[in-house]
């Protein structure tokens, strides 16, 4: 099943943060763009593993996700 993963990283901190579109309970900050999206897909394993073990109804893949600038 595919999930967008969504890396933004930040260059003060030079840490790397990775979001999951669709499931909004996974963040995970990171050193590194790899590590990263390995903490993604781990965490990703481990939501819906526990989301089939509790029951709860989650979505088959991500939504078409979709980068849209806004100039504000």
């Amino acid at each position: 099943m595919p999930w967008n993963v969504i890396i933004e990283h930040d260059p003060e901190t030079g840490a790397y943060t990775a979001t999951v579109a669709g499931l909004p309970d996974i963040i995970v900050d990171a050193r590194s763009e790899g590590e990263a999206l390995s903490m993604a897909e781990e965490a990703i394993r481990f939501y819906l593993e526990e989301a089939r073990a509790t029951g709860i109804s989650v979505p088959a893949h991500s939504p078409d996700t979709r980068i849209v600038p806004v100039d504000v």
